[in-house]
């Protein structure tokens, strides 16, 4: 192993040199740089002490330092190593390079050891191989989000408020989210949001899917986002089925049956060729939680990731053995919710709906109609309701009209979204 992969000495000694001359130099490498980042002992003590001392806002210099030490000094080398250091520093202005290339050799020395152990829980047999990947993918992500950890000062809370709201300014009110591609939404929800769950619910033969699938393109070709379907319910061939009906407006059952003319194939060759370009990823292989987050952890490291949509709640294994299937809901909802915090994205999860709508005059949903609610209601941003008032009245007055109930929004206005259903094309408007 080369040792200028994972340890750079002149680096080390420059941060401690450099604090040691300009105790307030410790500001540019405080927010990301730990004693643990250290390799060599000696600097980490030097590091995990000059740290504290400025956090207690005591003097820093050799004395002081020294008396802070006590016992310790040996263990650095004494107040001659310290003052060579010292020595050593002509001025501060490159703390913060030095620092970084200090944090670069210690995640060089992390994902080392991440592959070393996944290497040898495959050897040892004591793991499964999904066990390992999701291990280390954990791993990995922990390295990247440990270079943005928040301290929680207000003052910065509030920095990032004020350069969005200019930045809504600028943009005219433009929605700060991804664009769902339907105005009325939008403007209540304020486009997707990184970090919200929401759920898109209905009764069967409503739209569920067709809404999900009008959903993923608009926001990876109108919103620019990065995207992953997960249809636990459909493969993949259904789905393009779907997706090319609807980018073509071509009838979904002449691309089913082939019935097609000349200038249709031409039409969907060109469509295949823009979605396979696109960055949208498409499952139906993948059933379980672990592996959905695996998944997604994995294109976020890799390609970027905005906005994941999964059909449906109700069919995600949870890996895990329980009696009662509401708690095995609500641990699901919670794991997402906590995922896209984590992840950083946008989830939307398609859950099914009691038969209470069917039971009642007004068969709109409400959110009491949740299946296993309490969670679900709970843990998400957003829940969307899906109905059609033409399914239960064939004279209906809506025919055609699919109305988007907005029945919870955590950071925002409730309301409905009158949208128009197109079955034989998929398309929702």
């Amino acid at each position: 192993m080369d040792m200028d992969r994972i340890y750079n000495f002149n680096a080390e000694t420059n941060v401690i040199g450099s604090i040691l001359m300009e105790s307030d130099s410790i500001c540019e490498v405080i927010g990301f740089l730990n004693p643990e980042d250290f390799y060599n002992l000696k600097h980490k003590i030097l590091y995990k002490n000059l740290k504290k001392m400025y956090e207690e806002n005591l003097t820093v210099d050799i004395v002081t330092l020294s008396e802070k030490l006590g016992e310790s000094l040996k263990e650095v080398g004494g107040i001659s190593y310290i003052t060579d250091i010292l020595n050593s520093i002509i001025n501060t202005v490159n703390i913060k390079k030095y620092g970084e290339i200090v944090k670069e050799k210690a995640n060089n020395r992390a994902l080392l050891k991440i592959f070393n152990s996944a290497i040898g829980r495959l050897q040892s047999g004591d793991a499964s191989q999904e066990e390992v990947i999701n291990y280390a993918q954990d791993s990995l992500l922990s390295i990247k989000a440990s270079e943005t950890k928040e301290d929680g000062e207000i003052e910065k809370i509030l920095h990032d408020f004020m350069d969005t709201l200019q930045s809504r300014y600028e943009k005219g009110g433009e929605v700060h989210g991804v664009k769902s591609g339907y105005k009325t939404l939008d403007r209540m929800l304020g486009g997707f949001s990184k970090e919200d769950l929401i759920i898109l619910a209905a009764r069967p033969s409503m739209g569920k899917t067709a809404m999900a699938l009008n959903l993923l393109l608009n926001t990876t070709f109108k919103g620019q986002a990065k995207t992953a379907f997960f249809n636990l319910e459909m493969g993949t061939k259904q789905i393009i089925d779907r997706a090319v009906a609807l980018r073509t407006k071509i009838p979904l059952d002449n691309i089913k049956n082939a019935s097609l003319s000349e200038e249709q194939w031409y039409q969907i060759s060109k469509e295949a060729s823009i979605l396979a370009n696109s960055s949208m990823k498409i499952y139906d292989k993948i059933f379980t939680l672990n592996g959905i987050a695996a998944e997604c952890r994995k294109l976020k490291i890799k390609e970027g990731l905005d906005v994941v949509i999964i059909d449906y709640l109700q069919l995600i294994e949870s890996g895990e053995r329980t009696e009662n299937r509401n708690q095995d809901i609500s641990k699901i909802t919670r794991r997402l919710k906590l995922m896209a915090k984590e992840i950083d994205i946008n989830i939307i999860v398609l859950s099914q709906l009691s038969r209470a709508p069917e039971t009642r005059s007004d068969h709109r949903p409400m959110l009491s109609d949740l299946r296993e609610s309490g969670s679900i209601e709970q843990d998400s941003d957003v829940v969307m309701l899906l109905y059609r008032d033409d399914y239960y009245h064939k004279d209906s007055e809506s025919k055609g009209i699919m109305e988007c109930i907005v029945a919870k929004n955590r950071n925002g206005e409730v309301g409905t979204s009158r949208l128009k259903w197109k079955p034989e094309i998929q398309s929702i408007v």
